[in-house]
């Protein structure tokens, strides 16, 4: 597949975002998030995974974008928990095993039903198989993917908005052709986490592409975890406490 930037269709009148021709992370991502749990809103995320269950070709990739971002909040979001699952299922098409890979993505998608990688896997393998509905879900994936190039444009200043820290490796080495070179991190210019990886094609020149995750790392630790990390650093405080009164 061809690299495709697509430019934002304007949303209905009644929308606060209406007459806005891109998707700003530092300025938007905030308010459709809180729009996203309005039932009131159009960007509410409920009846926004109806319609995209649906296929409902009038969503807009302003509305994918909310979709994503409104699944931000759920319980299920866990982006460095899932990795695996998606590598597995990956794996699985690698080895021609397109039944277990569908069934596998049907499993993950109950809780996770905007996943890049389920669902391009999912897609393909239908089309493999010569399946009937193999149209229906490459359109679901195309939805997500043509948003996902939507929501920026690769640099530094406009990173790709992507749910999973997966998802950049995936875009580079399955839908740009890509291979990649070399891998890191860093921030944006606002200080948002971003992945950063090296883009190599053959007879060209390296690229840098970035992926806005900061999403993705507030996820990182579940709320467990910054409970046990919070009573560790207290502990460490009060050790660190009373040694200071004895050296007195």
């Amino acid at each position: 597949m061809k690299q495709m930037l697509l430019t934002f269709i304007f949303v209905i009148i009644f929308n606060p975002l209406y007459g806005q021709e891109s998707f700003d992370y530092h300025k938007d991502f905030n308010k459709i998030l809180e729009l996203s749990q309005d039932s009131l809103s159009t960007f509410y995320y409920p009846m926004l995974l109806d319609r995209f269950n649906k296929n409902d070709s009038t969503l807009t990739d302003l509305d994918l974008i909310a979709l994503q971002i409104g699944f931000t909040t759920n319980k299920h979001y866990e982006p460095y928990q899932t990795i695996d699952t998606e590598e597995e299922i990956m794996n699985l098409i690698n080895q021609k095993k397109y039944d277990a890979a569908i069934l596998m993505s049907n499993e993950f998608l109950k809780t996770n039903p905007v996943n890049f990688t389920a669902l391009m896997e999912k897609g393909f393998a239908y089309m493999l198989l010569q399946n009937d509905s193999a149209l229906f879900y490459k359109d679901k994936f195309m939805m997500i993917l043509n948003s996902v190039m939507a929501s920026g444009n690769g640099t530094i200043d406009n990173p790709f908005f992507v749910l999973s820290p997966r998802d950049g490796q995936t875009l580079i080495t399955h839908i740009f052709g890509g291979s990649i070179g070399m891998m890191g991190s860093g921030d944006d210019p606002n200080g948002y986490f971003v992945d950063i990886l090296e883009m190599k094609k053959e007879g060209k020149e390296p690229v840098k592409l970035y992926f806005n995750i900061n999403h993705a790392i507030e996820k990182m630790f579940s709320e467990e975890d910054m409970r046990n990390i919070e009573e560790a650093l207290k502990d460490t405080d009060k050790k660190e406490s009373k040694k200071k009164k004895k050296k007195k």
